[in-house]
């Protein structure tokens, strides 16, 4: 199970006070399997299972998650290697995105159930390539691939793929909710952090498991992803991006809002199918209020915004969606492995001499990512 009834009613938040209520919990395999809650009041998160809870941070020098015993100020948010002065090389280059990439793919085939609709891939596609358009930075070709669960989960991959569960589009309501959740992702593609994140996680769990990956070790950054985000300040930015390509689109920008409140709900009524979204992001309340504050005064340009909902229920409604899901593999794009890039890399006269150059610095750069996961 990806999620856990358990109870919390003698706990409070440590920041705000307010009492923790029984909640479907999720798991995050960084933490050893611990549950996580997040306050729904101030948005804390918190990681319970030992005697003392505690509480998530995301280091904002190396972008990875990491527990503190007690609150720490906004400026320092690192964690310990960072704040000791071990920062990691910079990534990715973008051989070594493409290789985690390929294990990311390679491990989530096993783990979930990938699935395509004939039917709405293209509808679901030419949405993704519009807003992709909006948005700087952006994979020139965004592809939207399909998760057959009831759980509502996005991935966005560096190449562009943007992983979304059947049961988030069942959620949402008309083409502009569906613009600003794929805007969301694509931004954080768009801005490298998903390379970033993928290619550190998968690195931190192969040196903590001190042996080569056996594809557990991308599949759990892949899932870490998914359910721990990418941290508050980079939530907050992909947000603001989204709504920024949905503005350029002219679409009704109050679908964003509406998506969130309905989700805040979902969220309150303890509905398990949004615990990933709801640990993995900022409080639904917090997202409305600063999409709210950037609209301030600039909603009113197009004189009917656009929210194309009998379009997007013609495409992707219950009966639409659910008609000929066919099983599919999560197909890889053409990209080295990691260990077909570290045995060619000790072999340059095979192949030439650009493309052993470049594979020799991103094996340089896999040992010195390595190295400093393992001190």
């Amino acid at each position: 199970m990806d999620v856990a009834e358990v109870g919390t009613d003698t706990a409070s938040c440590p920041r705000c006070g307010e009492a923790w209520t029984r909640s479907s919990l999720v798991t995050a395999p960084s933490f050893g399997g611990r549950s996580l809650h997040r306050c729904r009041r101030c948005g804390t998160r918190v990681a319970t299972g030992t005697a003392a809870p505690q509480i998530v941070f995301t280091c904002e020098s190396c972008g990875l998650p990491f527990l503190a015993q007690a609150l720490l100020p906004h400026g320092e948010h690192q964690c310990a290697a960072c704040a000791s002065g071990r920062v990691p090389p910079e990534l990715p280059d973008r051989h070594i995105a493409a290789a985690a990439e390929n294990e990311v793919r390679s491990a989530l085939a096993s783990r979930w159930r990938f699935v395509a609709s004939p039917a709405a891939q293209p509808y679901l596609d030419r949405i993704a390539a519009q807003v992709a358009e909006r948005i700087e930075g952006a994979p020139p070709r965004p592809r939207v691939v399909l998760v057959d669960s009831t759980e509502h989960r996005t991935l966005a991959l560096p190449s562009g793929t943007l992983v979304v569960s059947s049961g988030l589009l069942r959620f949402l309501e008309d083409e502009a909710e569906l613009a600003f959740v794929l805007g969301h992702e694509i931004a954080h593609a768009a801005s490298g952090e998903a390379a970033v994140r993928l290619v550190r996680l998968g690195f931190r769990a192969t040196a903590r498991e001190r042996e080569a990956s056996d594809g557990l070790c991308w599949s759990d950054a892949a899932v870490d992803l998914a359910r721990l985000g990418y941290g508050r300040r980079r939530e907050r930015d992909a947000d603001a991006r989204a709504l920024e390509g949905m503005l350029a689109l002219e679409y009704d920008p109050h679908s964003a809002c509406r998506y969130l409140r309905r989700l805040e709900e979902a969220i309150a009524r303890r509905d398990p199918s949004v615990s990933e979204t709801g640990v993995a992001h900022p409080t639904p309340g917090d997202r409305i209020r600063r999409l709210e504050r950037a609209l301030y005064g600039r909603v009113g340009d197009v004189a009917v915004p656009r929210v194309n909902r009998e379009v997007f229920r013609r495409a992707l409604g219950g009966a639409a969606l659910a008609a000929g899901l066919i099983r599919i593999d999560l197909d890889a794009p053409s990209a080295p492995s990691w260990g077909a890039a570290l045995q060619a890399a000790p072999k340059p006269k095979l192949i030439g001499a650009p493309v052993a150059l470049a594979i020799a610095v991103a094996a340089a750069a896999v040992v010195a990512v390595v190295t400093w996961l393992m001190r």
